[in-house]
């Protein structure tokens, strides 16, 4: 079966003190697997994917993740960030330690976040910008801000809630310091809201929604509306970016999976078989076994 061979689940974060689609945790990985405070080791070393963002930031050790088809390579002073449906997992963990946090939908929504979370996701990754590397006192001021993200709820008077929100923006008015720093555009914040909304379903629901009608009915708006605003802000239609989405998902279970091209069609809400094959062909110039046989070769 599809899921047994690549897990598609969703991953919620636990709570933390309370605070619903918020995590902030310590870690610790070595050889593939996950050491808790107590010794016991958890596997780490498995393809998966989740609807909230994930930051790392590695202090010791050094490691190799798979990220769809990159391999993204981390060590001291590096801050990862993990975005909404990436398909990921690490190839290699030697001795890395560092902070993680973990924000859904679910924390900004309810909390009246001043960035929606498409906004904050873009926001945190210009440019398909994967990876920071930091210098000491970028580092050191991540850290610290960590430490008290992390104990944030420890003898306060105030809303957790509220103080966390507070703490995550400088946060991530920071990282994107760091990226403006570097030279990266800034393009994506320029985006409509409704653009933003839309380019996030597309990480979270495609496959699930697959024409311009259900991602419109979805986004609660109309398909000339969303068809106008996607294209003033990227010059490209809804229809385009779906078809570029869904092949993208088409080349990752041909890579990642040994289920057939019945169930991989099935899953991507084509009719049959071949006319996956016809529309993967007219898109790539390549049959879905043709690409499967030269991504093993």
């Amino acid at each position: 079966m599809l899921e047994e061979t690549i897990p598609l689940y969703e991953l919620q974060p636990p709570d933390l003190g309370g605070i619903a689609g918020f995590r902030a945790w310590d870690f610790k990985y070595h050889e593939g697997f996950a050491i808790g405070p107590d010794g016991k080791r958890a596997n780490i070393a498995f393809r998966h994917r989740h609807p909230h963002f994930e930051l790392f930031l590695i202090r010791k050790g050094r490691g190799r993740l798979a990220l769809e088809r990159e391999v993204v390579e981390v060590g001291p002073r590096s801050l990862l960030i993990m975005g909404p449906g990436d398909v990921h997992f690490w190839t290699e963990t030697n001795r890395l330690e560092g902070f993680t946090l973990a924000v859904s939908e679910l924390f900004t929504s309810s909390s009246n976040f001043s960035l929606p979370f498409s906004q904050l996701t873009s926001f945190l990754q210009p440019n398909g910008s994967r990876i920071i590397r930091l210098n000491s006192p970028e580092e050191a001021l991540i850290g610290n801000v960590f430490e008290i993200i992390k104990n944030s709820d420890v003898g306060s008077n105030f809303d957790h809630r509220e103080v966390l929100k507070a703490l995550l923006l400088i946060l991530f008015s920071k990282i994107h310091g760091f990226h403006v720093g570097r030279g990266i555009s800034q393009q994506e914040l320029e985006n409509t809201p409704l653009t933003r909304d839309f380019k996030q379903a597309l990480l979270t629901e495609c496959p699930r929604l697959t024409t311009v009608k259900e991602f419109a009915g979805y986004l609660k708006v109309s398909r000339s509306y969303l068809h106008r605003s996607v294209f003033q802000d990227l010059g490209r239609t809804p229809s385009d970016l779906i078809r570029d989405r869904t092949v993208f998902e088409a080349k990752r279970l041909l890579l990642h999976t040994d289920s057939s091209l019945k169930e991989i069609a099935q899953y991507l809400g084509f009719r049959n078989a071949s006319y996956f094959s016809s529309f993967f062909r007219r898109h790539t110039a390549l049959s879905p076994k043709g690409f499967r046989a030269k991504q093993v070769g």
